[in-house]
């Protein structure tokens, strides 16, 4: 996977519209040095709230200011991160495909894209958007994961008590905890996702049709007034007595050689013959709006078979362009001649400017825009299926009554006259009751086809449950074997951080296991929770989170992207000297991998001197007096 988020740079905006922090951060070591209460944990602050936390709990110079915008790259797409500053945590997120200059100069609103902080029907969420650029899938169910519950793992603050593992939250449950610990290791893949979110609509699927078929039951007491060749037959067997009746009518009326119409009988055939002309316009254009309704689902299925197709190029497009960009040229392919180096930003053979990075936002924001349409297409086709059901449902009902009235219209057309015996009268009446219960039929037979229609579907479902019940069972399998492999390798980076630390705490430097359960947020050394003093427990959480890290380093089917950020390396008392012993462990062990594949952001007091004002150095050093804080908000 590789997945990785990296900090470009972020800028603060004051209420006046002035700028209150502006700095550039780069791939590798970015230290923010500085004295107590000289605003270093509200850059984290900011920083953490940028890339879609929720964090509400700003100090007053924050309030100070209007908007924050951070300028990152997601697996190679750049973008511009922008939230409001505001007392509500679960404020929207506004994305500029492009450069945080670009962003800034853009005054044209389609430019900006809005995401609010939770998904609607039709709208994707902040973190329904990053986690897309980052490799990482939603996950679905009780736990609602999201992007600052990712954070929770990549962030280490200040105000969490020392013995949680992860960011503190007062609304904390088990579920939540593991999800985001198995998510960022890796454990889950994305078919498991697919087949769980499947599985949990296929089992919503079957209840309401067994909620349905139960109703159907409990409403008749003749199981044969649920089945259609029963109704079937029963309708023809009708219609043959009917046809009786009316050749019995005829041989009654036989000896008359002339028959005699009045108005009354005259008006009755106009009345037959009018609604079954009525029905047959019904019938034909229910016949229509079927045809019209099945082209319109094969049409809406291909666009949405041509819209995931484009989503995919575009992933294909992104994919080869990162794996080119991997294999410089450093002949030319003429003349064999060695290319003189030139600057990354120009081609090394025609020595002009390069656009992939703006052909690489371009696309991604063309990704997002098919997205939304798939979206839409899929809630369309929804609608047009269950129209259709109930279009064929109500023909086969108009059809049976259109059969019934054309057949009263024969016979009226056959047998109008204004002189009739007893016997035809009766015969006549019997007629009359047989087209009423071939009625009553009829109307049972739309529900007798929905409620095969049930039965069907429901066989059909619990047929592919089964099925997905034992994938899901093997993958599931194969995921606790990955589980035991990724944690061993994040337990071993811990253990020797722990051994070499200051002789300050009796177990560290013997230690010899390390186990972490995240579901109950405790971390076990040798076995056992011990207890430590409030400086040893922040060594420790550290101590793990780092070594979580350091394993996405090492282990590529992690979805950690990366990235982490620590607010105050010296926090509950922990001493100088041991709080630089732990940060010359940290970038001693972080410069042995490539800068451009890891981001570390961390905050201190206790800068060791020789990183002080080095490379790692963002910003100057900050101090709580004058005008020397981090905002610039005078």
């Amino acid at each position: 996977m590789n997945n990785q988020l990296v900090l470009n740079s972020l800028k603060i905006y004051t209420n006046s519209g002035k700028v209150a922090y502006y700095e550039k951060f780069k791939a590798g070591i970015n230290i923010i040095r500085g004295e107590n209460s000289s605003g270093k944990s509200t850059i984290s602050h900011f920083i953490f709230y940028v890339l879609g936390g929720a964090f509400n709990n700003w100090v007053d110079e924050a309030l100070e200011c209007n908007s924050v915008l951070a300028e990152v790259n997601l697996n190679g797409i750049i973008a511009v991160l922008k939230r409001e500053v505001s007392t509500s945590s679960n404020q929207p997120m506004y994305i500029y495909w492009g450069a945080l200059e670009e962003a800034t100069k853009s005054t044209e609103p389609g430019h900006w894209t809005k995401f609010p902080y939770s998904a609607t029907s039709n709208k994707k969420s902040l973190s329904n958007v990053l986690f897309e650029k980052l490799n990482i899938p939603t996950v679905y169910g009780e736990a609602n994961i999201t992007m600052h519950q990712i954070l929770r793992l990549l962030y280490i603050d200040q105000d969490s008590p020392t013995n949680s593992l992860f960011f503190y939250e007062q609304f904390d449950t088990s579920l939540t905890r593991k999800t985001i610990a198995e998510l960022l290791l890796g454990i889950y893949n994305e078919k498991l996702y697919e087949n769980r979110l499947t599985k949990r609509e296929l089992t919503k699927k079957v209840e309401i049709l067994e909620g349905e078929i139960k109703g159907m039951k409990r409403l008749s007491e003749n199981p044969l007034m649920l089945q259609p060749s029963h109704l079937l037959a029963t309708i023809d067997s009708l219609r043959s007595n009917k046809d009786k009746i009316a050749v019995e009518i005829e041989n009654l009326k036989s000896n008359k050689k002339r028959a005699v119409y009045t108005k009354k009988s005259k008006l009755e055939f106009q009345v037959l013959q009018k609604k079954a002309l009525e029905l047959r316009r019904e019938v034909e254009a229910l016949d229509e709006k079927i045809f019209s309704l099945e082209y319109e689902i094969q049409d809406t299925t291909f666009f949405l078979e041509m819209l995931e197709s484009k989503i995919q190029s575009i992933k294909n497009s992104l994919k080869t362009k990162e794996r080119l960009n991997d294999f410089p040229l450093v002949f030319c392919p003429e003349c064999l001649s060695s290319l003189e180096k030139t600057n990354e930003d120009n081609c090394g053979l025609c020595k002009q400017p390069l656009e992939s990075k703006n052909a690489a936002n371009a696309l991604s924001k063309m990704q997002q825009e098919i997205s939304f349409q798939i979206i839409e297409s899929k809630r369309i086709r929804e609608r047009q299926i269950n129209e259709l059901a109930d279009l064929r449902a109500k023909k086969e009902k108009m059809d049976a009554e259109l059969t019934t009235s054309q057949k009263a219209v024969n016979h009226s057309i056959e047998d109008v006259q204004s002189v009739r015996d007893e016997r035809i009268d009766s015969l006549l009446v019997e007629i009359g009751e047989i087209d009423g219960q071939i009625m009553q039929f009829t109307t049972l037979l739309e529900t007798a086809t929905k409620f095969q229609q049930f039965q069907d579907d429901l066989l059909k479902h619990k047929a592919r449950l089964k099925e997905l019940n034992e994938v899901i069972k093997h993958q599931e399998f194969a995921q606790s074997a990955l589980a035991n492999s990724t944690s061993e390798q994040i337990e071993e980076f811990a253990l020797d951080l722990l051994h070499e630390d200051l002789n300050r705490e009796d177990g560290f430097k013997e230690a010899e296991s390390l186990k972490i359960d995240y579901g109950s947020n405790a971390i076990y050394v040798d076995d056992r929770q011990k207890r430590f003093s409030a400086s040893s427990n922040f060594y420790l959480k550290n101590t793990v989170r780092f070594a979580l890290f350091f394993a996405s380093l090492e282990l590529p089917e992690m979805r950690f992207p990366r990235f982490i950020l620590c607010d105050n390396m010296e926090d509950n008392g922990i001493e100088e000297r041991r709080a630089k012993n732990f940060q010359r462990l940290i970038i001693n062990k972080a410069e042995a991998y490539p800068k451009k594949s890891y981001q570390i952001i961390y905050t201190t007091s206790y800068i060791p001197e020789e990183f002080n004002n080095s490379e790692y150095c963002v910003g100057k050093f900050y101090s709580n007096e004058g005008n020397n804080k981090t905002l610039n908000i005078f």
